[in-house]
């Protein structure tokens, strides 16, 4: 693991998984709250397959800098991560074996690859990345629609407010809520999978994210607009939307109609799967492995 400087003096954990025989180069982004300690065996079982894994913890998370000092999950701007993704895909170049490059984003991650893949032509051309996949994308809140609404104007009006580091409403420290059987519902069938990431953060406190903060709401609703004002319709990089039938923290059906105006890309539906597909049971996990593999195959070949 090695850390890398952003341009404001925030410091960025970095990991790239090395592999002797590579077939190509993989970018894994994870998503909010998440850690490079929690992913590890996902990028044991991609590096198993044949990729050199590179992966970052997001500013604000993991043993990242952090935004705020209150343990929430805060951000001014989604903005900023892409300006950190642009010297970060220079820092993935550096050193990079001669093959070609995918992309996996899970989530939050999801949600800002494929920003900065329609934003940034330049630096995808460069990074040479051939396929893209978006594991349990977040597109949307996962909540009523009438909820969604009110959240998000208020989410602006706190902001306006000067209030943007504080928790947003029914949002906590790190603690018990994260921990219940019913935040594993929404998450995976794996109590194993979900008990190995709490495990970490009793290990190392200093990985815990909270709630998110009405900045991060208000951010997530700046770059949505930012996303559905995209020409999509002619985007020609060939993805990979990955589902699961079990999804209910982020909108699959906001994520199945922005991949209807994407004109490469196929979408999976994962059968008893919640929302992280790759840490899921053996079962769902495995077929969101294959899913994703035989994609890298036709984009390898």
């Amino acid at each position: 693991m090695g850390r890398q400087v952003m341009p404001d003096g925030m410091l960025v954990r970095t990991l790239v998984v090395p592999q002797e025989r590579a077939r190509a180069n993989l970018l894994v982004l994870n998503g909010r709250a998440d850690f490079l300690e929690k992913w590890a065996d996902v990028y044991a079982a991609l590096g198993a397959a044949g990729f050199r894994v590179v992966s970052w913890d997001w500013r604000g998370q993991g043993l990242s800098g952090r935004m705020c000092g209150n343990g929430a999950g805060h951000i001014d701007s989604f903005d900023r991560w892409l300006e950190d993704f642009d010297l970060l895909g220079e820092w993935a170049l550096e050193g990079a074996p001669d093959l070609p490059w995918l992309a996996v984003g899970h989530s939050m991650g999801g949600h800002l690859l494929l920003r900065w893949l329609v934003s940034r032509p330049g630096h995808m051309l460069r990074l040479r990345i051939r396929g893209a996949a978006l594991v349990s994308p977040f597109f949307g809140l996962g909540m009523a629609w009438a909820l969604r609404v009110a959240v998000l104007r208020q989410a602006r009006v706190e902001v306006m407010k000067g209030r943007g580091s504080e928790f947003a409403w029914g949002q906590k420290p790190y603690g018990a809520l994260q921990q219940a059987d019913g935040r594993m519902l929404l998450l995976t069938a794996s109590r194993e999978r979900f008990l190995d990431e709490h495990r970490w953060l009793a290990a190392k406190p200093e990985l815990a994210v909270g709630g998110v903060s009405w900045g991060w709401l208000n951010g997530f609703a700046e770059s949505e607009a930012a996303l559905e004002r995209e020409n999509l319709e002619v985007f020609g990089l060939p993805l990979l939307m990955l589902l699961g039938d079990r999804e209910r923290l982020v909108n699959a059906g906001a994520a199945q109609k922005l991949a209807k105006r994407l004109p490469l890309c196929e979408t999976r539906v994962v059968a008893s799967a919640a929302h992280e597909l790759l840490r899921e049971a053996d079962g769902p996990r495995q077929q969101s492995l294959s899913h994703f593999l035989a994609f890298a195959d036709r984009m390898l070949a």
